[in-house]
């Protein structure tokens, strides 16, 4: 039999990048989700304050991983 995957959609976001939201998704996601076998970005954005700073980094991210296969016994 092939193999099944579920994908979930998870947003999340760091005041410090693109790319540290992107690792902090995945590790939050992992403490509840075995076996995560890969990811997409499908959407970044940001907040910027009254100077135009930078103050948030925000990413969504698919996130695919497989799923068991139950046991008949």
């Amino acid at each position: 039999m092939g193999q099944i995957t579920k994908t979930i959609r998870i947003t999340g976001s760091s005041p410090d990048s693109f790319e540290d939201a992107v690792t902090t998704v995945l590790a939050r996601t992992a403490e509840t989700v075995s076996g995560i076998e890969g990811f997409e970005v499908v959407r970044q954005a940001g907040s910027v304050d009254e100077a135009g700073v930078v103050t948030r980094f925000e990413v969504t991210v698919d996130i695919t991983f497989g799923v068991r296969e139950s046991v008949h016994g």
